[in-house]
């Protein structure tokens, strides 16, 4: 508990987190006034963007906020790779030398905030949509409730990236480098049949999949993917992104 409460409070008096939590909330903001106002405003181009109409437009704000998958890598490259460039790493190993205690603490953390962080930016989507939306009615409960659990899971998936590109790299810059890298060339490698099998990008997106229509539905990848599929994308690249952490962390001692 005396660790949590640690990281808790770490994350709590730096700047990086508040702020790259409005930035994503500015994100899917401008997501909503792009799809469901700005229509209103400039009714000439109105019948070129998407319907959205209540209930199925608070599930697209769940994905809009949850697949800003950017966030959590970002978060947890900055936040461990802070401490293993100075001797902040080294210090808590002398005082808990349980390894695998101290990064699971971290990573329980930095999960946690990013999971907060998303559901920011889904109840800023879902006032907007209560009042520019049109249409009637709101998310079952049960569906309503999933979305902590699932933005959870991409939020453990999209962490342990992070944390594995700085555990191996010990440099918070080639890091975020090497882990945007991934983002972006998942978002394309995602349409491609043969790699929406694994790609995480794919398993993330169709846990909250609407079709939308618009002709954009084929360019929203993961829609055939049953959910066990995404599951186990999603749990294996986690076990992937952990692997590399502990395995950089083992290899390199800071």
């Amino acid at each position: 508990m005396s660790l949590l409460r640690a990281e808790y409070r770490k994350i709590s008096r730096r700047k990086v987190f508040p702020v790259m939590t409005l930035v994503l909330i500015t994100f899917v903001g401008l997501a909503a006034f792009f799809l469901f106002i700005f229509g209103e405003i400039a009714p000439e181009i109105a019948d070129e963007l998407p319907v959205l109409e209540k209930p199925e437009v608070y599930t697209v704000g769940a994905q809009q906020a949850v697949t800003q998958t950017w966030f959590p890598l970002i978060l947890a490259t900055v936040l461990l790779g802070g401490e293993l460039s100075t001797t902040v790493w080294a210090s808590a190993l002398t005082r808990d030398s349980r390894r695998i205690r101290q990064l699971l603490v971290r990573f329980f953390t930095y999960s946690l905030a990013t999971t907060i962080a998303f559901l920011f930016a889904f109840f800023l989507w879902v006032g907007l949509a209560y009042f520019f939306a049109p249409g009637e009615g709101f998310m079952e409960t049960s569906e309503f409730l999933s979305i902590f659990w699932k933005a959870g899971l991409v939020a453990i998936a999209w962490s342990s990236i992070g944390t594995g590109a700085v555990a191996m790299l010990r440099s918070v810059g080639p890091a975020i480098g090497v882990g945007l890298a991934i983002y972006f060339a998942e978002q394309f490698l995602a349409l491609w049949d043969v790699w929406e099998n694994i790609s995480l990008t794919a398993a993330t997106t169709a846990l909250f999949f609407v079709d939308i229509g618009g002709g954009f539905g084929g360019f929203i990848p993961g829609g055939d993917l049953p959910l066990w599929h995404q599951l186990a994308i999603i749990f294996g690249w986690t076990l992937v992104g952990l692997g590399f952490t502990w395995w950089g962390l083992q290899r390199r001692d800071a």
